[in-house]
């Protein structure tokens, strides 16, 4: 299990990147939801160097809040971005090879049926995307599998996003059938206002447990599982440029990423520049 794994999707098209405003629209729902939000970039439209571009702007906009940024099928580009994790479609890579390719980066597979969902997990798929689970205009004339595909997918163990025609109105049913968290196209991206959208998904979604740290003598709420290196990236720290102390030890950059944090922790962060 993925503990830090967001519970609210924002997943793009082509339809969402070609208007515009993505970068505007998608710090406007990380305001908001913080840990708890992951936006995808998905397009077929944007070449690999356009899409980089893109995916630097939102990974900016999203790490000052602590949101993921995903990258849809395109492994190259998420490993250029720094993204939080890869999403795969049907014709993607093999897990495996994304894995190969952007070791230590979290890899979902995108399922539509309960077969699809148990060879991904074989497969070696650190989370899935379940959908369509309702009728959605992304797909139209495709039939919705129901929240049944959810219970399916999530009984081999992973964690399940469900999405499909997904809304605050009717997510709970993918949640009671044991969906981890829910993604969404239009209901977020096509909102008036994307951070009150965002924020009526947040209100029926499980609670994101926190808690409080000290970092330089100042208190900071962060996620359960954060560890040293996610309070860094959170941060916009490179590591490399950091001295971390960690209740008044002095912690290895090669353990950063396996040190989490506990309420009540303290952390000192001393910075330190080359010269010439």
């Amino acid at each position: 299990m993925i503990a830090q794994l967001p519970r609210l999707h924002a997943v793009t098209d082509d339809r969402v990147v070609a208007r515009g405003g993505i970068v505007e629209r998608a710090a406007a729902m990380a305001a908001v939801a913080g840990p708890r939000l992951a936006v995808h970039l998905r397009t077929r439209a944007l070449g690999g160097a356009e899409q980089l571009r893109l995916a630097r702007r939102l990974r900016e906009a999203l790490g000052a809040h602590g949101s993921w940024l995903v990258v849809n099928d395109r492994v190259d580009v998420a490993r250029a971005a720094d993204a939080a994790a890869i999403a795969l479609g049907r014709t993607g890579l093999e897990v495996r090879d994304a894995h190969r390719v952007a070791p230590g980066i979290p890899v979902a597979r995108s399922v539509h049926d309960p077969a699809e969902a148990r060879a991904a997990a074989a497969e070696g798929a650190d989370f899935l995307v379940a959908g369509a689970v309702f009728a959605t205009a992304s797909h139209p004339g495709a039939a919705a599998a129901g929240p049944a595909l959810v219970e399916a997918a999530a009984t081999g163990g992973l964690q399940v996003i469900a999405i499909g025609g997904l809304t605050p109105a009717n997510a709970t049913a993918a949640l009671g059938a044991g969906a981890w968290g829910v993604a969404a196209i239009r209901a977020l991206w096509d909102a008036a206002d994307p951070g009150v959208a965002a924020r009526s998904f947040l209100a029926i979604l499980p609670a994101a447990a926190s808690l409080v740290v000290a970092v330089n003598g100042e208190s900071r709420v962060v996620a359960a599982g954060t560890t040293l290196h996610g309070l860094l990236e959170q941060l916009g720290l490179d590591p490399r440029a950091v001295v971390v102390e960690h209740n008044r030890h002095i912690v290895r950059r090669d353990d950063l990423a396996q040190a989490a944090l506990a309420g009540g922790d303290v952390v000192e962060l001393v910075h330190f520049v080359g010269g010439g």
